[in-house]
């Protein structure tokens, strides 16, 4: 579900163009770079910023007697790339409503800039709600400047734990976009991308190699096998573009390493063991090329498991003789079983036969929304007890009934399910972004930065939310390959 755009074709023109600015702009490495001038940032009140308009003196005096402390936004006429790099010292804006117009470029531009940040901001118009509209925003709920001043603390804090912790999201399917002409580094219509990335303080995503599930003939095996590994060879080769701003990661410490120089780590997973064809020794080859997990069916069955969803399948049969095989191979190499998409039968048989850890990279909770997509309590627990760790999904045919605004509260439903089952050490977000992911409140790299202030409202710790955004997958990856029998 990538971002939809509904507002006015001048509105449209204004955010394409700021869009194109952001990318061409020394390649965002300014971005990448500004980390330090966050420090101040947490030292005192929340820094609210104020247009240049003729109300800003009262506006200024009313942030001050609500705890705030006014700022003042670059003044009209400067560009978008002023005002972004302004937008990483506030923790929230105030306008006078109506004040952002369609006429008023520079108003615009403000506008974009908190959206692109998710800056929480009092102040809205009709095109403020337009816009929202068609970035699958939440309305805004912020009504005083005592509430704004709230938001803007809590805001505060989540950014400082996101830029403090190693953020990763697990599944992202941009790479299917790329005959679309997207790519990691240019900000686009996709939900993933390295300026999204910043603006919502996400450190590392998973790139997806996906197929389809077709025949299981011979030339059918060889023809998926060569479209993976061509594939795999597009995703390196997007990433390699920008050597300035992100590289591969394959273990943990190189995605950590990455951080600490101001990069984005880009993992890389296939989903479908379709990819590796009939052959055990492809899967030394998707080792070989820095394949970090490998789901191991689709919605389809294969020749190594039963598949969970509704077509027929059989839920109750897992893997087959050479899928167990596959495992014993995996373990070997150090891959991580991802089981989001098989069959119950499947997971069990994997629960007792792996001798590493396994994950579910985008999944949920069928207790909250009964979608054979989702684990139910039973297997949380067995998740849990194997070390293993759920990413939760954002996908709304997932997560809720349909016909319904499902939003990022839905979302935290399935997480505190969760977490509540299987424990806060085993849980995480793998958004499916790109594939499928996106609700109202989370629609992008950008949004990511609202799970963890919902994070922050539900009552988690700092510590716990840095274990949810990265340190537990980090940690059953790390145990996974650590396991591996490199002989």
């Amino acid at each position: 579900m990538a971002q939809s755009v509904t507002y006015p074709e001048t509105v449209r023109k204004v955010f394409e163009k700021a869009d194109a600015e952001v990318t061409e702009y020394k390649i965002l490495r300014f971005a990448q770079n500004d980390r330090s001038t966050l420090n101040d940032t947490y030292i005192g009140r929340p820094r609210i910023a104020v247009p240049d308009c003729e109300e800003a003196e009262l506006i200024k005096q009313m942030v001050i007697k609500a705890g705030g402390e006014p700022v003042d936004m670059p003044r009209n006429g400067c560009g978008i790339v002023d005002l972004r790099k302004a937008a990483r010292q506030w923790d929230g804006a105030a306008m006078p409503d109506g004040w952002v117009k369609t006429a008023e470029e520079y108003s615009v531009l403000v506008y974009k800039t908190i959206t692109d940040w998710n800056i929480p901001y009092l102040g809205t118009s009709k095109l403020t709600e337009l816009i929202d509209n068609g970035l699958l925003r939440l309305p805004c709920d912020i009504t005083s400047f005592e509430d704004l001043v709230s938001k803007a603390r809590i805001f505060r804090q989540a950014v400082r734990i996101m830029e403090d912790a190693f953020c990763i999201d697990t599944h992202c399917d941009l790479p299917d976009e790329y005959s679309n002409g997207v790519s990691v580094g240019k900000r686009s219509k996709t939900q993933c991308n390295i300026p999204k990335m910043n603006e919502g303080h996400l450190d590392s995503q998973v790139l997806i190699s996906f197929l389809w599930q077709g025949p299981l003939d011979e030339v059918s095996l060889k023809k998926a096998v060569d479209n993976n590994l061509a594939k795999i060879a597009k995703i390196k080769e997007d990433i390699a573009k920008y050597p300035d701003l992100c590289a591969q990661a394959r273990t943990p410490d190189e995605a950590i390493r990455l951080k600490k120089q101001g990069k984005k780590a880009f993992f890389i997973a296939l989903e479908n063991g379709y990819g590796i064809g009939n052959d055990i020794g492809n899967i030394r080859k998707m080792k070989d090329l820095g394949i970090i997990y490998i789901s191991l069916c689709h919605f389809k069955d294969n020749a190594i498991c039963n598949t969970s969803s509704h077509n027929g399948s059989d839920p109750s049969k897992g893997l087959t003789g050479f899928g167990k095989k596959v495992i014993e191979e995996m373990n070997r190499q150090g891959i991580l079983i991802d089981l989001s998409h098989p069959s119950a039968g499947t997971f069990w048989d994997c629960i007792e036969l792996s001798k590493a850890p396994v994950v579910c990279s985008h999944s949920g909770a069928k207790a909250i929304y009964g979608h054979d997509r989702g684990l139910d309590d039973k297997q949380l627990r067995a998740l849990a007890e194997k070390g293993g760790v759920i990413q939760v999904y954002t996908v709304a045919d997932f997560l809720a009934r349909q016909g319904e605004r499902i939003s990022i509260e839905d979302f935290m439903k399935h997480f505190d399910h969760c977490v509540e089952v299987a424990g806060p050490e085993h849980v995480g977000v793998g958004s499916d972004f790109d594939g499928g992911g996106g609700v109202w409140g989370c629609n992008g790299d950008n949004d990511l930065i609202n799970i963890t202030v919902k994070m922050l409202e539900h009552g988690y710790s700092s510590e716990q939310i840095k274990g949810f955004w990265g340190g537990n997958f980090l940690r059953v990856l790390g145990e996974a390959q650590a396991k591996a029998d490199r002989d």
